[in-house]
Protein backbone atom coordinates (compact mmCIF):
# COMPACT_ATOMS: atom_id res chain seq x y z
CA UNK A 1 0.00 0.00 0.00
CA UNK A 2 1.51 3.57 -0.87
CA UNK A 3 1.12 5.96 2.00
CA UNK A 4 1.67 8.85 0.10
CA UNK A 5 -0.11 12.82 1.12
CA UNK A 6 -2.91 11.14 -1.09
CA UNK A 7 -6.40 9.75 0.60
CA UNK A 8 -6.75 6.01 0.39
CA UNK A 9 -10.47 5.25 0.45
CA UNK A 10 -11.83 1.68 0.03
CA UNK A 11 -15.15 0.91 -1.13
CA UNK A 12 -17.59 -0.47 1.06
CA UNK A 13 -21.38 -0.42 -0.34
CA UNK A 14 -23.11 -1.82 2.85
CA UNK A 15 -21.45 0.77 4.98
CA UNK A 16 -24.18 3.96 5.26
CA UNK A 17 -22.61 7.16 5.08
CA UNK A 18 -24.05 9.21 7.98
CA UNK A 19 -21.49 8.95 10.62
CA UNK A 20 -17.60 9.02 9.97
CA UNK A 21 -14.77 8.19 12.76
CA UNK A 22 -11.54 10.23 12.54
CA UNK A 23 -8.49 9.35 14.49
CA UNK A 24 -6.10 12.24 14.04
CA UNK A 25 -2.26 11.18 15.72
CA UNK A 26 -1.20 8.21 17.56
CA UNK A 27 -3.55 8.66 20.36
CA UNK A 28 -6.29 9.04 18.19
CA UNK A 29 -5.41 6.72 15.35
CA UNK A 30 -4.75 3.89 18.19
CA UNK A 31 -8.53 4.54 19.41
CA UNK A 32 -10.29 4.32 16.13
CA UNK A 33 -7.84 1.23 15.31
CA UNK A 34 -9.12 -0.66 18.61
CA UNK A 35 -12.93 0.53 17.13
CA UNK A 36 -12.30 -0.39 13.88
CA UNK A 37 -11.21 -3.99 15.63
CA UNK A 38 -14.46 -3.50 17.58
CA UNK A 39 -16.03 -3.48 14.57
CA UNK A 40 -19.30 -1.18 15.23
CA UNK A 41 -21.67 -1.27 12.00
CA UNK A 42 -22.91 1.23 10.31
CA UNK A 43 -20.09 3.67 10.78
CA UNK A 44 -16.88 4.50 8.48
CA UNK A 45 -13.36 5.15 9.79
CA UNK A 46 -10.24 7.08 8.88
CA UNK A 47 -7.29 7.87 10.39
CA UNK A 48 -4.88 10.75 9.73
CA UNK A 49 -1.13 11.63 10.43
CA UNK A 50 1.68 13.36 9.71
CA UNK A 51 3.57 10.23 10.34
CA UNK A 52 3.79 7.53 7.76
CA UNK A 53 5.12 4.76 9.82
CA UNK A 54 2.22 5.16 11.87
CA UNK A 55 -0.52 5.02 9.33
CA UNK A 56 1.57 1.52 8.44
CA UNK A 57 1.07 0.09 11.42
CA UNK A 58 -2.85 1.23 11.82
CA UNK A 59 -5.24 -1.90 10.96
CA UNK A 60 -7.65 1.17 9.44
CA UNK A 61 -7.66 1.00 5.67
CA UNK A 62 -8.77 4.19 4.97
CA UNK A 63 -5.99 6.56 5.35
CA UNK A 64 -4.96 10.63 4.94
CA UNK A 65 -1.15 11.38 5.21
CA UNK A 66 -0.66 15.58 5.89
CA UNK A 67 2.74 16.43 4.87
CA UNK A 68 6.04 14.67 4.02
CA UNK A 69 5.27 11.53 6.63
CA UNK A 70 8.39 12.48 9.29
CA UNK A 71 5.94 13.72 11.73
CA UNK A 72 5.99 17.33 13.82
CA UNK A 73 8.19 16.66 16.99
CA UNK A 74 5.02 16.99 18.92
CA UNK A 75 4.56 20.87 18.13
CA UNK A 76 0.98 21.71 17.69
CA UNK A 77 1.64 24.69 15.44
CA UNK A 78 3.61 22.99 12.92
CA UNK A 79 0.73 20.48 13.13
CA UNK A 80 -1.61 23.15 12.39
CA UNK A 81 0.52 24.74 9.48
CA UNK A 82 0.48 21.58 8.12
CA UNK A 83 -3.13 20.95 8.07
CA UNK A 84 -3.81 24.42 6.76
CA UNK A 85 -1.93 24.09 4.12
CA UNK A 86 -3.57 20.39 3.05
CA UNK A 87 -7.05 21.80 4.23
CA UNK A 88 -8.22 20.66 0.57
CA UNK A 89 -6.95 17.35 1.17
CA UNK A 90 -9.15 17.65 4.80
CA UNK A 91 -12.44 18.67 3.04
CA UNK A 92 -11.90 15.90 0.35
CA UNK A 93 -12.77 13.38 3.11
CA UNK A 94 -16.28 15.39 4.35
CA UNK A 95 -18.35 14.09 1.85
CA UNK A 96 -21.54 15.71 1.49
CA UNK A 97 -23.77 11.90 2.97
CA UNK A 98 -21.81 12.42 5.72
CA UNK A 99 -23.56 14.20 8.70
CA UNK A 100 -21.71 13.49 11.74
CA UNK A 101 -18.22 13.14 12.91
CA UNK A 102 -16.55 12.13 15.45
CA UNK A 103 -12.52 13.19 16.08
CA UNK A 104 -10.81 11.71 17.95
CA UNK A 105 -6.83 12.78 19.44
CA UNK A 106 -4.88 12.95 22.23
CA UNK A 107 -3.92 16.02 23.51
CA UNK A 108 -0.71 17.61 24.43
CA UNK A 109 1.12 16.19 21.17
CA UNK A 110 1.47 17.92 17.74
CA UNK A 111 -0.69 16.57 15.02
CA UNK A 112 -3.69 15.62 16.93
CA UNK A 113 -3.88 19.14 19.21
CA UNK A 114 -2.94 20.77 15.74
CA UNK A 115 -4.98 19.32 13.07
CA UNK A 116 -8.12 18.34 14.62
CA UNK A 117 -9.46 21.82 14.91
CA UNK A 118 -9.25 22.49 11.54
CA UNK A 119 -11.28 19.35 10.61
CA UNK A 120 -13.69 20.23 12.84
CA UNK A 121 -13.85 23.82 11.77
CA UNK A 122 -14.42 22.52 7.51
CA UNK A 123 -16.60 20.22 9.10
CA UNK A 124 -19.36 22.18 10.78
CA UNK A 125 -19.21 24.89 7.46
CA UNK A 126 -20.55 21.80 5.32
CA UNK A 127 -23.29 21.57 8.10
CA UNK A 128 -22.47 18.80 10.17
CA UNK A 129 -22.43 17.91 13.86
CA UNK A 130 -18.97 17.43 14.80
CA UNK A 131 -17.93 15.81 18.11
CA UNK A 132 -14.65 16.01 19.59
CA UNK A 133 -13.67 12.79 21.79
CA UNK A 134 -9.90 13.47 23.68
CA UNK A 135 -7.67 12.64 25.95
CA UNK A 136 -5.43 14.51 28.60
CA UNK A 137 -2.89 13.36 29.59
CA UNK A 138 -1.56 11.38 33.04
CA UNK A 139 -0.34 13.91 36.08
CA UNK A 140 3.07 12.49 35.69
CA UNK A 141 3.36 13.75 32.32
CA UNK A 142 4.07 17.19 34.27
CA UNK A 143 2.39 20.38 34.02
CA UNK A 144 4.22 22.10 30.37
CA UNK A 145 2.47 18.93 28.37
CA UNK A 146 -0.86 19.06 30.58
CA UNK A 147 -0.86 22.79 29.86
CA UNK A 148 -0.17 22.47 25.96
CA UNK A 149 -3.27 19.93 26.54
CA UNK A 150 -5.44 21.51 27.94
CA UNK A 151 -4.80 24.64 25.90
CA UNK A 152 -5.33 22.68 22.72
CA UNK A 153 -8.73 21.62 24.11
CA UNK A 154 -9.80 24.95 24.18
CA UNK A 155 -8.98 25.24 21.14
CA UNK A 156 -10.83 22.48 19.40
CA UNK A 157 -14.16 22.95 22.27
CA UNK A 158 -14.45 26.35 20.00
CA UNK A 159 -14.85 24.23 16.89
CA UNK A 160 -16.60 21.28 18.05
CA UNK A 161 -20.09 21.11 19.24
CA UNK A 162 -19.38 18.95 21.58
CA UNK A 163 -16.54 17.71 23.08
CA UNK A 164 -16.04 14.53 25.44
CA UNK A 165 -13.05 14.13 27.58
CA UNK A 166 -11.25 11.33 28.76
CA UNK A 167 -8.81 11.78 31.91
CA UNK A 168 -5.69 9.30 31.07
CA UNK A 169 -5.63 10.16 35.19
CA UNK A 170 -8.77 8.21 35.85
CA UNK A 171 -7.66 5.58 34.24
CA UNK A 172 -5.90 5.28 37.62
CA UNK A 173 -8.59 5.65 39.78
CA UNK A 174 -11.28 3.55 38.01
CA UNK A 175 -9.05 0.10 36.31
CA UNK A 176 -6.68 0.39 38.53
CA UNK A 177 -5.83 -3.19 39.16
CA UNK A 178 -5.81 -3.49 35.50
CA UNK A 179 -2.57 -3.78 33.53
CA UNK A 180 -1.78 -0.36 31.62
CA UNK A 181 -2.50 -2.24 28.41
CA UNK A 182 -6.06 -3.34 29.07
CA UNK A 183 -6.66 0.22 30.76
CA UNK A 184 -5.77 1.61 27.56
CA UNK A 185 -8.04 -0.67 25.61
CA UNK A 186 -10.72 0.26 28.02
CA UNK A 187 -10.21 3.94 27.27
CA UNK A 188 -10.17 2.84 23.73
CA UNK A 189 -13.30 1.67 23.55
CA UNK A 190 -14.98 4.48 25.73
CA UNK A 191 -15.51 5.83 22.15
CA UNK A 192 -16.69 2.70 21.04
CA UNK A 193 -19.23 2.80 23.77
CA UNK A 194 -20.35 6.33 22.49
CA UNK A 195 -20.37 6.17 18.91
CA UNK A 196 -22.67 2.80 19.23
CA UNK A 197 -24.97 4.79 21.71
CA UNK A 198 -25.15 7.40 19.08
CA UNK A 199 -26.25 4.63 16.18
CA UNK A 200 -28.42 2.47 18.13
CA UNK A 201 -30.30 5.38 19.25
CA UNK A 202 -30.62 6.60 15.58
CA UNK A 203 -31.46 3.37 14.27
CA UNK A 204 -33.74 2.34 17.18
CA UNK A 205 -37.72 1.39 16.19
CA UNK A 206 -39.66 1.14 19.37
CA UNK A 207 -43.07 2.13 21.56
CA UNK A 208 -41.00 5.49 21.85
CA UNK A 209 -38.52 6.44 19.23
CA UNK A 210 -35.68 8.93 18.97
CA UNK A 211 -34.07 9.93 15.53
CA UNK A 212 -30.96 11.25 14.51
CA UNK A 213 -32.51 15.23 15.02
CA UNK A 214 -33.33 14.60 18.80
CA UNK A 215 -29.40 13.49 18.76
CA UNK A 216 -28.36 16.94 16.48
CA UNK A 217 -30.79 18.75 19.10
CA UNK A 218 -28.78 17.52 21.97
CA UNK A 219 -25.38 17.97 20.88
CA UNK A 220 -25.18 21.26 18.96
CA UNK A 221 -23.31 24.07 20.87
CA UNK A 222 -23.42 21.47 23.47
CA UNK A 223 -19.87 22.06 24.78
CA UNK A 224 -18.77 19.43 27.11
CA UNK A 225 -21.18 16.07 26.91
CA UNK A 226 -21.54 12.60 27.94
CA UNK A 227 -22.48 9.72 25.92
CA UNK A 228 -22.21 5.78 27.01
CA UNK A 229 -24.71 3.39 27.60
CA UNK A 230 -25.14 1.09 30.82
CA UNK A 231 -26.37 -2.20 31.94
CA UNK A 232 -28.35 -3.21 34.98
CA UNK A 233 -29.93 -6.26 36.51
CA UNK A 234 -31.94 -7.54 39.52
CA UNK A 235 -33.10 -5.45 41.98
CA UNK A 236 -32.63 -1.56 41.90
CA UNK A 237 -31.93 -2.20 37.89
CA UNK A 238 -32.55 0.95 36.39
CA UNK A 239 -30.63 2.51 39.16
CA UNK A 240 -27.72 0.44 38.15
CA UNK A 241 -27.84 0.81 34.44
CA UNK A 242 -27.46 4.47 35.18
CA UNK A 243 -24.39 4.24 37.16
CA UNK A 244 -23.18 2.11 34.57
CA UNK A 245 -23.34 4.12 32.09
CA UNK A 246 -22.06 7.20 34.27
CA UNK A 247 -18.90 5.18 35.48
CA UNK A 248 -17.33 6.53 32.80
CA UNK A 249 -13.84 8.31 32.34
CA UNK A 250 -15.73 10.03 29.77
CA UNK A 251 -16.90 12.44 32.66
CA UNK A 252 -14.05 13.42 33.95
CA UNK A 253 -15.20 14.31 37.43
CA UNK A 254 -17.79 17.03 35.41
CA UNK A 255 -21.00 16.93 37.62
CA UNK A 256 -23.80 15.46 34.77
CA UNK A 257 -26.27 17.12 36.77
CA UNK A 258 -24.85 20.70 35.66
CA UNK A 259 -26.03 19.39 31.97
CA UNK A 260 -28.30 21.56 30.61
CA UNK A 261 -30.04 19.08 27.84
CA UNK A 262 -30.34 15.13 28.39
CA UNK A 263 -31.76 12.26 25.73
CA UNK A 264 -32.82 8.57 27.14
CA UNK A 265 -32.63 5.92 25.74
CA UNK A 266 -34.25 2.80 27.47
CA UNK A 267 -34.10 -0.48 26.05
CA UNK A 268 -35.55 -4.02 27.90
CA UNK A 269 -37.54 -6.95 26.98
CA UNK A 270 -40.87 -7.20 25.74
CA UNK A 271 -41.16 -10.37 27.51
CA UNK A 272 -43.77 -9.79 30.48
CA UNK A 273 -41.81 -11.18 33.24
CA UNK A 274 -38.75 -9.53 31.95
CA UNK A 275 -40.37 -5.74 30.92
CA UNK A 276 -39.42 -2.57 32.30
CA UNK A 277 -42.16 -1.89 35.13
CA UNK A 278 -43.75 1.38 35.66
CA UNK A 279 -42.55 0.92 39.44
CA UNK A 280 -39.42 1.57 37.55
CA UNK A 281 -39.71 4.74 36.36
CA UNK A 282 -39.83 6.07 39.79
CA UNK A 283 -35.69 5.35 39.81
CA UNK A 284 -35.42 7.48 36.12
CA UNK A 285 -37.75 10.20 38.24
CA UNK A 286 -35.56 10.44 41.10
CA UNK A 287 -32.92 11.02 38.99
CA UNK A 288 -34.27 13.20 36.45
CA UNK A 289 -34.80 15.31 39.65
CA UNK A 290 -30.94 16.33 40.22
CA UNK A 291 -31.54 18.18 37.21
CA UNK A 292 -32.67 21.59 37.07
CA UNK A 293 -36.06 22.08 36.49
CA UNK A 294 -35.40 23.82 32.98
CA UNK A 295 -33.51 21.22 31.90
CA UNK A 296 -34.43 20.02 28.05
CA UNK A 297 -35.24 16.16 27.84
CA UNK A 298 -35.96 13.96 25.02
CA UNK A 299 -36.53 10.01 25.82
CA UNK A 300 -37.13 6.79 23.83
CA UNK A 301 -38.01 3.71 24.99
CA UNK A 302 -37.48 0.32 22.24
CA UNK A 303 -37.23 -3.27 22.92
CA UNK A 304 -34.36 -6.18 22.29
CA UNK A 305 -35.55 -9.84 23.41
CA UNK A 306 -31.90 -10.62 24.06
CA UNK A 307 -31.15 -8.50 27.05
CA UNK A 308 -33.45 -10.92 28.77
CA UNK A 309 -34.13 -9.65 32.88
CA UNK A 310 -31.12 -6.85 31.87
CA UNK A 311 -31.93 -3.69 31.24
CA UNK A 312 -29.79 -1.01 28.86
CA UNK A 313 -30.01 3.08 29.52
CA UNK A 314 -28.26 5.22 27.20
CA UNK A 315 -27.79 8.51 28.28
CA UNK A 316 -26.79 11.60 26.40
CA UNK A 317 -26.34 14.84 28.07
CA UNK A 318 -24.59 17.77 27.30
CA UNK A 319 -24.61 22.03 28.69
CA UNK A 320 -22.03 21.73 31.36
CA UNK A 321 -20.75 24.87 32.69
CA UNK A 322 -17.01 24.24 31.44
CA UNK A 323 -17.53 25.40 28.18
CA UNK A 324 -20.99 25.41 26.89
CA UNK A 325 -21.16 29.48 28.54
CA UNK A 326 -17.97 30.37 27.32
CA UNK A 327 -18.83 28.84 23.87
CA UNK A 328 -21.65 30.01 22.99
CA UNK A 329 -20.30 33.95 24.08
CA UNK A 330 -17.70 33.60 22.36
CA UNK A 331 -19.69 32.52 18.86
CA UNK A 332 -22.11 35.35 19.55
CA UNK A 333 -19.20 37.84 19.71
CA UNK A 334 -18.35 35.83 15.78
CA UNK A 335 -15.32 34.45 17.24
CA UNK A 336 -14.72 30.98 15.33
CA UNK A 337 -11.26 31.40 14.19
CA UNK A 338 -8.89 28.78 15.77
CA UNK A 339 -6.16 30.34 18.29
CA UNK A 340 -2.54 29.44 18.51
CA UNK A 341 -1.34 26.50 20.48
CA UNK A 342 2.38 27.73 20.14
CA UNK A 343 3.27 27.68 23.58
CA UNK A 344 1.25 26.75 27.36
CA UNK A 345 -0.28 29.71 28.70
CA UNK A 346 1.42 29.92 31.98
CA UNK A 347 -0.43 32.16 33.87
CA UNK A 348 -3.66 30.46 36.17
CA UNK A 349 -2.14 26.88 34.40
CA UNK A 350 -2.14 25.75 38.46
CA UNK A 351 -5.72 26.63 39.22
CA UNK A 352 -6.58 25.49 35.66
CA UNK A 353 -4.41 21.78 36.01
CA UNK A 354 -6.49 21.70 39.76
CA UNK A 355 -9.59 22.17 37.88
CA UNK A 356 -9.88 19.26 35.69
CA UNK A 357 -7.52 16.81 37.74
CA UNK A 358 -8.82 17.89 41.13
CA UNK A 359 -5.13 18.39 42.56
CA UNK A 360 -3.76 21.09 44.54
CA UNK A 361 -1.26 23.13 42.30
CA UNK A 362 -0.38 26.22 41.87
CA UNK A 363 1.64 28.51 38.98
CA UNK A 364 5.21 27.60 38.97
CA UNK A 365 4.96 24.63 41.58
CA UNK A 366 4.76 20.51 41.60
CA UNK A 367 1.05 19.27 40.99
CA UNK A 368 0.83 17.16 44.72
CA UNK A 369 -0.45 13.95 43.73
CA UNK A 370 -3.95 13.01 43.63
CA UNK A 371 -6.17 10.96 45.83
CA UNK A 372 -9.27 11.52 45.49
CA UNK A 373 -11.63 11.61 48.50
CA UNK A 374 -14.73 9.72 48.73
CA UNK A 375 -17.66 11.94 50.00
CA UNK A 376 -18.71 9.84 52.64
CA UNK A 377 -22.27 10.21 54.21
CA UNK A 378 -22.50 9.52 57.94
CA UNK A 379 -25.75 9.19 58.82
CA UNK A 380 -27.25 9.47 62.22
CA UNK A 381 -30.69 8.33 64.18
CA UNK A 382 -33.22 10.44 62.50
CA UNK A 383 -31.73 10.29 58.79
CA UNK A 384 -33.25 7.14 59.03
CA UNK A 385 -36.24 8.01 58.87
CA UNK A 386 -36.41 10.53 56.43
CA UNK A 387 -37.04 8.47 53.24
CA UNK A 388 -36.25 11.39 50.87
CA UNK A 389 -32.55 11.54 52.10
CA UNK A 390 -32.76 7.51 52.05
CA UNK A 391 -33.33 7.53 48.62
CA UNK A 392 -30.30 10.54 47.46
CA UNK A 393 -27.87 8.30 49.27
CA UNK A 394 -28.88 4.96 47.74
CA UNK A 395 -29.08 6.55 43.87
CA UNK A 396 -25.91 8.20 43.93
CA UNK A 397 -22.67 6.01 45.22
CA UNK A 398 -20.22 7.36 47.46
CA UNK A 399 -17.31 7.19 44.67
CA UNK A 400 -19.51 9.22 42.49
CA UNK A 401 -21.14 11.38 44.65
CA UNK A 402 -19.86 15.31 44.17
CA UNK A 403 -18.94 17.73 46.70
CA UNK A 404 -22.19 19.68 45.57
CA UNK A 405 -24.27 16.52 46.97
CA UNK A 406 -22.97 15.68 49.92
CA UNK A 407 -23.97 19.40 50.87
CA UNK A 408 -27.33 18.83 49.57
CA UNK A 409 -27.73 15.80 51.80
CA UNK A 410 -26.29 17.51 55.04
CA UNK A 411 -28.84 20.05 54.29
CA UNK A 412 -31.59 17.54 54.26
CA UNK A 413 -30.47 15.81 57.27
CA UNK A 414 -30.66 19.38 59.22
CA UNK A 415 -34.16 19.61 57.88
CA UNK A 416 -35.06 16.69 59.25
CA UNK A 417 -33.41 17.34 62.67
CA UNK A 418 -34.84 20.75 62.77
CA UNK A 419 -38.88 19.36 62.27
CA UNK A 420 -38.50 17.13 65.45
Amino acid sequence: MNYNDELIELPDATTPRLIKVIGVGGGGGNAVGQMYRDNIPEVRYLVINTDSKALQDSPVPNQLQIGPGLGVGGNPAKGRELGEENVQKIDSILDEETKMIFITAGMGGGTGTGISPIIAREARKKGMLAIGIVTIPFLFERERRIDKALDGLEVLSNEVDAVLVINNQRLCDIYSDLTILNAFKLADRTLSNAVSSITEIISMHGRVNLDFEDVRNVLTDGGVAVMSSGYGEGEGRVMAAINDALNSPLLNNNDIYSADRILLAVTTSQRNEEALRMNEIDDITRFMQRFDSNITTKWGLAFDDSLGARIKITILASGFDLYSQGKRKSEQQGQGQAQSVDEPSYPGRGERIARYYNAGARCGMPIKLYHPRPNVYLFNDDDLRNEVLLDQVENVPTRLRTGKQLEQLKQLSNQTSQHR
